[in-house]
């Protein structure tokens, strides 16, 4: 399950957080600091689909979205996010 937190989205199994993407606002920009999915979920498309959920949260609110998480970054260009 997906859910919203403040500043953070989080992937939650068996009522553990085992992924997440943090996130900052300042003023009108949200920087994306941090994803991360436990080793033993990796390769299923957890982080994806949470920058991805970052992604349309951000963008619905309005803020212009930087990073500093490589992963964001590659996901951003993947999908072009970057221009």
């Amino acid at each position: 399950m997906y859910k919203i937190l403040d500043n953070k989205i989080v992937y939650i199994l068996d009522n553990e957080i085992k992924g997440e993407v943090c996130f900052k606002i300042i003023n009108n920009e949200a920087i994306i600091y941090h994803t991360y999915v436990d080793n033993d979920l990796r390769g299923q498309g957890i982080a994806s689909k949470l920058v991805s959920m970052a992604f349309d949260y951000l963008e619905e609110k309005g803020y212009k979205i930087e990073y500093s998480c490589s992963y964001a970054k590659n996901w951003a260009l993947k999908h072009g996010k970057i221009l």
